[in-house]
């Protein structure tokens, strides 16, 4: 989380720790089952939301590479992708 707070303040700005920590634990999940890079980039997206552009492209591609580096750290394969 405080690697999103400080990378990215704009999405960290309002939400909880377990918000944050849900947007990369969704992430991490897809990329574990497989899912492709534009399914898992427009979940990631949503942020956890209804909104299905809560964040832009850009923003939810970083968000899936900060996840790959401190939260699924077995996904690294696949960081490029993003």
């Amino acid at each position: 989380m405080r690697v999103v707070r400080a990378q990215l303040a704009e999405i960290a700005a309002g939400r909880e720790d377990a918000e944050i920590q849900a947007i990369a634990d969704t992430a991490c999940a897809a990329l574990a089952a497989g899912g492709s890079t534009d399914e898992i980039v427009d979940t990631t997206r949503t942020l956890g939301t209804l909104d299905a552009e809560a964040t832009d492209h850009a923003t939810a591609r970083e968000l899936i590479k900060l996840a790959i580096d401190t939260t699924c750290l077995n996904q690294r394969a696949r960081v490029d992708e993003f």
